[in-house]
């Protein structure tokens, strides 16, 4: 479950100003894809959580993807709060960059809601099917580095120009704001602090390391599905950085932004639209949620709840679509499965699009 505690309004506020900084930012380059994705956000914006308690927040000068980008997750272990990004490759070069900010609370398939902070400190295996859900698309390659094998990297590549936006004491040095020439102790000591505006701080530095194309050898990588690739990606030149949309609800509870995450999403990476499935583990057998998640999710899935069914002796996978507009979104999860019932409910409940109740006949 997520942080009993939930992030601090502090954060919403901090985080407002930093990202200011961003859109200023990129004006002059996105004026008229950020007209284009305006509209599209006062034409949906009826469909928007109406207990939100912020405007969604994102940086709002995103390019627009000429084709389906390759995702790799991305996460540097040791500080504090997370940090996490999906750095999305065309033909091996980096495109652009999506950084999910800390405590962000999220579903983890097989976990429940869990905050960014917590699915960063899963294995990298499963960290990357947690980043895959929250973007609700699949990211082909994950890699992670430690924090200070990472300010070991930047000092390889003669530290990094960080444009920065805020004043930062760094040891005994005020850095910023503005561009700002960071060494490997100093980069690590600014995103070592436990502060509000991590995420701002993590997406400018990150923007700086893959515009410095650094050289990666497999020691650099604490784990990694592909060495090979995550040099390749993490090394292949600049990309723009963007941050996850979020809002407030309830007052304290940072989410992602809906529709305008997904929007962005498919503006930076090409990505479709996922659709909403929920996962109940009707069999009793650990990793059942997590498991169906990875093979959901490359199917166009997003899984938006995972708990537990009323009982583990269910014998059959069910697989139920939610009135018959969703019939063959079920059909879909059946074959990515490769097990189930598929069963149409009579009445549409809008909660997902597709609800699967895991049983027995179901096997990793």
């Amino acid at each position: 479950m997520s942080d009993p505690n939930g992030p601090q309004p502090s954060r919403t506020t901090r985080s407002d100003q930093v990202q200011r900084r961003w859109r200023t930012q990129g004006i002059i380059a996105g004026v008229v894809i950020a007209a284009i994705l305006l509209a599209i956000v006062v034409t949906r914006s009826g469909d928007d959580d109406p207990q939100a308690s912020a405007t969604p927040t994102g940086s709002g000068s995103a390019t627009i993807a000429t084709e389906p980008a390759d995702l790799l997750a991305l996460s540097v272990t040791g500080a504090p709060n997370a940090l996490l990004a999906t750095v999305g490759s065309v033909g091996g070069v980096p495109s652009a960059a999506l950084v999910l900010p800390p405590e962000m609370t999220v579903t983890m398939p097989g976990a429940g809601e869990v905050t960014t902070d917590a699915l960063q400190d899963l294995p990298g295996d499963s960290m990357r099917v947690g980043v895959s859900n929250v973007d609700g698309a699949w990211n082909e390659h994950y890699a992670v580095i430690a924090l200070d094998r990472f300010g070991a990297i930047v000092d390889r590549v003669g530290g990094l120009s960080v444009d920065l936006a805020d004043a930062y004491t760094v040891g005994a040095t005020l850095v910023g704001p503005g561009p700002t020439q960071l060494s490997g102790q100093q980069t690590v000591a600014l995103l070592q602090e436990n502060a509000d505006d991590t995420g701002a701080r993590w997406a400018s530095v990150l923007s700086s390391f893959l515009a410095a194309k650094p050289s990666l050898s497999p020691t650099d990588l604490a784990d990694t599905d592909d060495p090979q690739v995550a040099a390749q990606v993490l090394g292949g030149g600049g990309a723009h950085v963007e941050m996850a949309p979020t809002q407030v609800v309830g007052g304290s509870l940072l989410i992602p932004a809906q529709p305008s995450f997904d929007e962005l999403m498919t503006q930076v990476f090409g990505t479709p639209v996922p659709l909403r499935v929920d996962v109940l583990n009707g069999n009793g057998e650990p990793g059942v949620g997590e498991a169906v998640g990875a093979q959901l999710i490359p199917a166009g899935f997003r899984v938006v709840l995972s708990e537990n069914a009323d009982t583990f002796d269910h014998q059959t996978t069910d697989i139920v679509a939610d009135g018959t507009e969703h019939e063959q979104a079920a059909q879909t999860v059946k074959d990515a499965l490769g097990v189930g019932k598929v069963i149409v409910s009579s009445i549409a409940s809008g909660l997902a699009d597709v609800t699967v109740t895991v049983g027995k006949d179901y096997h990793p």
